[in-house]
C-alpha cells in the first residue's frame, strides 16, 4: 500500500511541476478558440463580441473538425507572437488564426490572451478583411500597444492585392 501512495504523491508532484506558469507554456496549436458572427464577406477590421459566441477547435495547428478534402472551411494556426500589448509589465500572446474557405475568399482572426490564474485569458479578439480589403498585413506588441498593419483597400490593384499597408495601434489597457 505504501508504494502506491507513494507513486500518487510522485504522480501528483510530476503533474504540478508540468503545469503552466506563464503564457509561453500554453499550447495554442492544441486549443479551442471562440468564433462569433459570419466567416464571410469581411471588408474591414471588426472586433468581436466574446458574448455567445461558437468554437473552433485546433489540434496540431489545423482545424480539427474542417478540411480542404471535404471542402469545409479550414482555420490554420499562423502564428503566435509575445508582447506586453496592455502595458501591464507582462507578456500577452497574440494569436492568429487564417481562415481558408476553399475559395478565393480569405481572412484571419487575431485573439489577445493574458495570462491569470494558471491559465490563458481571452482580453479580445476580431477578424481582418478579406485580402486587398483590409487584409492582415502584420500585427504586433509595440511599447505597451497593439499595432495592426493592414492591408490598404484605398491602394488594392484588384481584389486579391494592395500596394500599400497602414497601422493603427491600440490601447488595450
Amino acid at each position: 500500500m505504501r508504494p502506491f501512495v507513494l507513486g500518487i504523491l510522485l504522480l501528483v508532484s510530476w503533474g504540478l511541476a508540468d503545469a503552466q506558469k506563464n503564457i509561453r507554456q500554453v499550447d495554442f496549436k492544441n486549443f479551442t478558440y471562440p468564433v462569433s458572427g459570419p466567416t464571410l464577406g469581411h471588408d474591414r477590421l471588426q472586433w468581436l463580441s466574446m458574448s455567445k459566441p461558437w468554437h473552433v477547435r485546433l489540434a496540431k495547428g489545423e482545424d480539427a473538425e474542417g478540411s480542404p478534402a471535404s471542402g469545409l472551411p479550414v482555420f490554420t494556426l499562423e502564428s503566435v507572437e509575445y508582447a506586453d500589448v496592455t502595458g501591464s509589465g507582462q507578456e500577452e500572446a497574440i494569436v492568429v488564426l487564417h481562415f481558408r474557405t476553399g475559395g478565393t475568399q480569405q481572412t484571419d482572426y487575431v485573439y489577445l490572451y493574458a495570462f491569470t490564474a494558471g491559465k490563458p485569458k481571452l482580453l479580445a479578439y476580431f477578424h481582418s478583411g478579406d485580402r486587398a480589403h483590409s487584409g492582415l498585413y502584420k500585427v504586433y506588441g509595440e511599447n505597451g500597444t497593439l499595432v495592426v498593419e493592414l492591408l490598404d483597400p484605398e491602394k488594392r490593384s484588384g481584389e486579391c492585392c494592395s500596394e500599400g499597408v497602414r497601422a493603427d495601434t491600440v490601447q488595450m489597457a
